[in-house]
């Protein structure tokens, strides 16, 4: 379960495909995961779906900014939501819901929301920073409305497509 920005944020989008091209061949674009992952194809079935359905219909859509970069300790660089509060909570509801599904396959496991910029496990990470600061200058902050989430399948390693669209609010 993802949320796709790339229509909402198409500079801040084509910078992301460059700084993080193997996403390009991913099929991913522009994004910030909710839960990762979630059912293998071969069981997702229509009661997932249902209540994939049923679970954002009841949330309200909300908006937050992409206002400052972070990057882990390996080097890799991201964009901070903030404030990240109502995003966190639709996360920690979604775990919830779906417990048999952890973030990331850990249980108990309880990621910062975050949107991936690179990959590079940098050999040195204060000049891949650096770079990426020069790139998305004058990109953020950037606004994004959550209106709905996505349901993305692997249909062959490493690349995806999206399943299905659900909608907050509906």
């Amino acid at each position: 379960m993802t949320l796709l920005f790339a229509d909402q944020a198409p500079e801040l989008a084509v910078a992301h495909d460059e700084l993080y091209p193997e996403r390009v061949d991913e099929g991913i674009p522009l994004s910030i995961t909710l839960l990762y992952p979630f059912a293998p194809v071969s069981e997702l079935g229509d009661a997932h779906l249902e209540a994939l359905r049923d679970f954002f219909a009841a949330r309200v859509p909300f908006a937050f900014e992409l206002r400052r970069l972070g990057q882990w300790e390996d080097g890799d660089v991201y964009a901070v939501p903030e404030p990240e509060g109502e995003l966190r909570e639709l996360m920690r509801a979604l775990w919830a819901r779906f417990a048999e599904f952890p973030p990331y396959g850990v249980p108990g496991n309880d990621p910062p929301p975050h949107a991936s910029l690179t990959r590079d496990e940098p050999a040195d990470p204060v000049s891949h920073r650096a770079r990426v600061e020069q790139r998305l200058e004058r990109l953020l902050p950037v606004r994004l409305e959550v209106t709905e989430a996505t349901l993305m399948e692997e249909t062959a390693l490493n690349v995806w497509r999206i399943r299905e669209r659900f909608r907050l609010g509906t």
